[in-house]
């Protein structure tokens, strides 16, 4: 079964144009997190201008209550409310009672008659693979409202995204400067937005930004390699981790500065085990200020293990802590490196 998948690049052009229809339900999924939070964001404003209010955010784990939400959107035609609501289902796996909701509620709006739907779902994933995308419940998505698609830009491509995304911010990149960028963000196109957004704060509009600007100012790659050491963790890819880790220490990044990074995200992940006990994932998110272009890699995390587990491994953080500083014993330095190698397996497993 086919199914029609709009690129996000399509998308956000049919936003500027003010050309996109509205629709009942949106899947947005993809690789590239800059894509997906441009596209909700774009269409976050879209629907805000249009009246409609957004609501609680759904996320979805292995014991989501689909019936919660299915209430929830029953709601709408009890207080003639428009609203939106958010759903996260990083894994893209919505399980037999999630797929029955999405398409009888695809097979519910399409019988309205083209009418302004009360109530919105945007849907979030991450990578779906060929099985998942061609599914009965992505099918009804497609036929009912829209199927936003996330593609890393190519390795080539990239010098020419960040001259584009430079005239955004009223700059203009050299076609060296655009090429160096590229090189020292390694394809993560949030660094480089954020890159670019510090020079346009920098420099006056219409400046000409050269190979010289960008290597005095943007930061060195091993500050993007902690960010893809955290993001590879968190979301389970262990040999990649293990990958980073080893450039880091081959590039003479100091263990101190890598256990900071270890412990950090370990805390953040002990104290939302704790408070999910008490509040939503998504009001816990908000008072840690987790920002929804990391929730996914967080959440990923905080399925595969409790609090218990988490406490464990800040306990191992501090000994290996206690070696840095010399207050435990070590027979030589390569034992610390070693602890980080494991203690960076169990927080990805």
């Amino acid at each position: 079964m086919s199914v029609l998948v709009i690129l996000a690049s399509a998308f956000l052009n049919q936003l500027q144009q003010n050309t996109l229809s509205l629709k009942p339900i949106y899947l947005f999924y993809g690789e590239e997190a800059l894509f997906l939070r441009d596209c909700v964001d774009g269409l976050r404003h879209n629907l805000q201008s249009q009246g409609y209010l957004f609501g609680d955010r759904y996320e979805v784990d292995a014991g989501f209550d689909w019936q919660s939400l299915q209430m929830e959107t029953q709601a709408g035609s009890l207080f003639s409310e428009q609203r939106v609501i958010m759903v996260s289902m990083p894994k893209g796996s919505p399980g037999t009672e999630g797929a029955k909701f999405i398409q009888e509620w695809c097979k519910f709006n399409q019988a309205q008659d083209g009418l302004a739907p009360e109530v919105i779902v945007l849907l979030e994933c991450e990578k779906l693979d060929n099985r998942q995308v061609k599914s009965k419940w992505v099918s009804a998505i497609e036929s009912a409202g829209l199927v936003i698609q996330a593609k890393p830009v190519p390795t080539q491509a990239l010098p020419g995204w960040c001259q584009q995304k430079a005239n955004q911010y009223g700059l203009q990149l050299e076609a060296e400067a655009a090429a160096l960028l590229a090189e020292r963000v390694e394809g993560n196109l949030l660094a480089a937005d954020q890159e670019l957004i510090k020079l346009s704060l920098l420099y006056p509009a219409d400046s000409l930004i050269s190979a010289q600007i960008i290597a005095e100012t943007v930061v060195d790659q091993a500050h993007y390699q902690l960010f893809a050491l955290a993001s590879a963790m968190l979301t389970g890819r262990l040999d990649y981790a293990q990958q980073m880790l080893t450039r880091l220490r081959q590039e003479g990044l100091e263990a101190p500065v890598i256990l900071w990074l270890l412990a950090k995200e370990i805390r953040q992940l002990v104290e939302l085990s704790q408070l999910r006990q008490s509040m939503p994932l998504s009001q816990a998110y908000k008072q840690l200020r987790i920002w929804q272009s990391r929730q996914a890699e967080v959440g990923s995390a905080l399925q595969r293990h409790d609090l218990h587990y988490w406490q464990l491994l800040l306990k191992e953080a501090l000994q290996i802590d206690l070696k840095i500083k010399g207050i435990r014993k070590t027979l030589n330095g390569e034992e610390v490196w070693i602890g980080l190698s494991a203690l960076v397996d169990k927080v990805a497993v």
